[in-house]
């Protein structure tokens, strides 16, 4: 992937997006518990009523 986006090592693109893993975990751990919840697929689950 480095080479794709122009640098010589993934040690060098880490360099340059280092902030973009900070914290990845923790967002990818807080999306799957979203998606596990029940009704997590359902596009109206959470929508108020309409009148």
């Amino acid at each position: 992937m480095a080479d794709w986006m122009g640098h010589s090592s993934t040690d060098v693109m880490r360099e340059h997006y280092h902030y973009i893993f900070e914290g990845a975990e923790q967002r990818g751990r807080a999306a799957i518990a979203t998606m596990l919840k029940p009704g997590a697929d359902d596009p109206t689950e959470g929508r108020a009523e309409v009148a």
